[in-house]
């Protein structure tokens, strides 16, 4: 049995309790927030008991979760390294690459697994799109692409528009995109980016952002991105020199089709997945991993060096925008 601590009790910390609640080696033990009364609500549902600060847990667990605003999360994944527990950290790593690069290498010494939780990795249709790219069923990569438009905010408080908090949508959101790009298409070797802040009055929140990357394979890669859209839609693709498919669907991220052809069909084909980010099982099969990865003393598939790369490119698209001229990660 691991024995679980959920640092923080918002939105994505009730999914990823819902998921390790169909895993029987996962036992959350407690949850931790500032606002103890959210903690106990989360915790009632799961048996486990409500604290305030990690110090007070942390010994009693084998894993921490980190699922609260990046801002915060060096000094929670610290606590728990020093303690000697892996931990699993949400998306981005963290919001300044000082503090990235110091939790990768407080890991590294401590002889924990830090895994981050890009959960798009375990999507079915993200899976099928990596597996052809990989096997050489499109031919060589001329260019990836991740379209992601809609009304990214809710109406309401959100820490992603709290000033003391947010930190925008290159740095948060942008960071799926880039690890997908990473992970299927390679390495990214520099940006030119331009953003934009629709909403004068978040001054520093950038929510549309338009990115062309050189790849280290010599392709491209793009990402188109709004949070302020009044349409929705996604679609993430690769275009190949034998051959071309796509995962696409409604809103910013439900996967309702895998479309390919290459140069040997006469017509595409369109397979229905249905592979809905509300419903999907990713998080439960990212959480399983990191599971088996402590029981059997396994690397995780993403490191916190993934975290920190992609955290590097999200630096190089504000950089970009702000000096108007390339950079390189």
């Amino acid at each position: 049995m691991i024995n679980i601590i959920m640092a923080g009790a918002g939105g994505i910390a009730r999914t990823h309790v819902s998921s390790l609640m169909r895993i029987p080696s996962a036992n959350i033990v407690g949850i931790v927030d500032p606002n103890k009364e959210r903690a106990e609500i989360l915790a009632s549902t799961v048996g486990a008991t409500a604290y305030k600060n990690l110090e007070d847990c942390v010994d009693g667990t084998d894993v921490v979760y980190i699922l609260t605003p990046p801002s915060t999360h060096r000094e929670l994944a610290l606590k728990a390294i020093e303690a000697g527990k892996h931990v699993v950290c949400e998306k981005p790593i963290s919001i300044s690459l000082d503090d990235a690069a110091t939790m990768v290498q407080a890991a590294e010494q401590a002889d924990v697994k830090l895994m981050i939780a890009f959960n798009n990795r375990f999507r079915k249709g993200f899976n099928r799109l990596k597996d052809m790219v990989h096997a050489g069923t499109l031919g060589k990569l001329i260019n990836m692409w991740s379209q992601r438009i809609g009304r990214g905010i809710a109406e309401g408080y959100n820490w992603r528009t709290d000033p003391q908090l947010m930190c925008g949508m290159s740095i948060e959101s942008l960071s799926h995109d880039i690890d997908l790009i990473r992970w299927i298409a390679g390495e990214i070797v520099d940006v030119r980016a331009n953003i934009v802040v629709s909403n004068p009055d978040l001054k520093g929140f950038d929510d549309n952002a338009h990115v062309v990357m050189t790849l280290s394979n010599g392709g491209t890669a793009v990402i188109h991105a709004s949070w302020s859209s009044h349409l929705g839609m996604n679609a993430r693709g690769v275009i190949g020199t034998q051959g071309t498919a796509v995962v696409d669907g409604p809103g910013l991220w439900a996967g309702r089709h895998f479309r390919w052809q290459t140069c040997e069909m006469e017509h595409e084909h369109i397979e229905v997945i249905e592979d809905s980010y509300a419903t999907s099982d990713c998080y439960e099969m990212e959480s399983r991993h990191f599971i088996d990865c402590i029981a059997n003393d396994l690397p995780p598939a993403i490191t916190g060096v993934d975290g920190l790369e992609a955290l590097k490119v999200s630096h190089a698209i504000l950089d970009s925008h702000h000096q108007k001229e390339v950079i390189t990660v």
